[in-house]
């Protein structure tokens, strides 16, 4: 089965996970980039950021070199913001209409605060088997990151 994790990312938190996930599952990697990006720094950053995840935005993306007929699953992660996906991930979602082929979903947060984002993902997209939930770097519990991205990328590759 072919397989591409798609993700974005502010701080690399995110990234740091899908490039994992990727390796492990030896699958391709995309990464999404608003044309216009959120400063990764300062109150603008929480403004910007969170403002745009609470009403839901769909900041237009940069151009990306991505055929969906090309993969049969796909890995999608997103940080936590304000307990929403990130933005540019709705516009993914939105602009490429491949709700059917996300198999998986990861999240990274700072605060823990998954679940509305969860609840959220699985309501667009209905084939979804797998989440987890994954800490930033610099949360205490991040030390629990690699298990749980094993236990994740297993169940994906065997569908326990």
């Amino acid at each position: 089965m072919k397989t591409i994790v798609i993700f974005y990312s502010l701080e690399g938190n995110t990234k740091e996970a899908a490039m994992q996930i990727a390796q492990k599952m030896d699958s391709a990697i995309l990464e999404l980039k608003p044309e216009k990006e959120i400063p990764g720094s300062g109150a603008l950053k929480f403004m910007k950021g969170g403002m745009q995840a609470l009403f839901g935005n769909c900041p237009k993306l940069k151009p990306l070199d991505f055929d969906k007929d090309a993969y049969d699953q796909i890995i999608l992660g997103t940080p936590i913001w304000a307990g929403e996906c990130a933005p540019a991930i709705r516009s993914f979602l939105k602009q490429y209409q491949v709700s059917d082929k996300v198999k998986a979903v990861f999240t990274t947060s700072g605060g823990g605060d998954n679940d509305k984002c969860i609840a959220w993902i699985k309501k667009k997209l209905p084939n979804l088997k797998e989440t987890v939930a994954l800490a930033d770097r610099n949360n205490p519990i991040s030390e629990k990151n690699q298990e749980k991205i094993d236990e994740f990328v297993e169940k994906i590759v065997n569908g326990k």
